[in-house]
């Protein structure tokens, strides 16, 4: 009975040494609120102002320059109209704490009406880990969601 429990204890030790240090949490469905929300509202003035610069300082450091093509068509495509409101109809959050570093990254869609009475639709994901944080992905989609 001895060799047994011992036999069992070694089998779980090796097991737990041989696991890798990574836990993954996903959350979807909450409509409650999304920490990316101010940041999407910033990126919104950003592009109705015009501002390139204050738009690229909120993608995430890792996105390099293949940013400046897609931030250049979003200013285009908002041509000065302002945000008049801004509404979450879905988030999806996932967090992964491993022996690579912290991971959080906020996938959401909005819903916005601006200045003239369109409405768009928002896509963005929103990443902080250890290189920052910032959009990986900031889209604006036309047509039906």
């Amino acid at each position: 009975m001895k060799k047994l429990i011992c036999l069992c204890l070694v089998l779980f030790s090796v097991l737990g040494c041989l696991s890798a240090c990574n836990f993954t949490q996903n959350m979807s469905g909450l409509k409650d609120k999304a920490e990316s929300t101010p940041k999407v509202e910033e990126m919104m003035t950003a592009l109705t102002e015009k501002s390139t610069s204050d738009a690229k300082a909120l993608m995430h450091p890792q996105i390099g320059e293949s940013k400046n093509a897609g931030i250049s068509q979003l200013i285009d495509f908002v041509n000065g109209r302002s945000l008049k409101s801004l509404e979450l109809t879905n988030i999806n959050f996932s967090s992964a704490i491993g022996t690579s570093g912290n991971q959080k990254q906020e996938q959401t869609t909005f819903k916005a009406s601006l200045s003239d009475g369109d409405i768009i639709y928002i896509t963005a994901v929103y990443l902080s880990n250890d290189a920052g944080a910032g959009f990986i992905s900031f889209q604006i989609v036309l047509g039906a969601v």
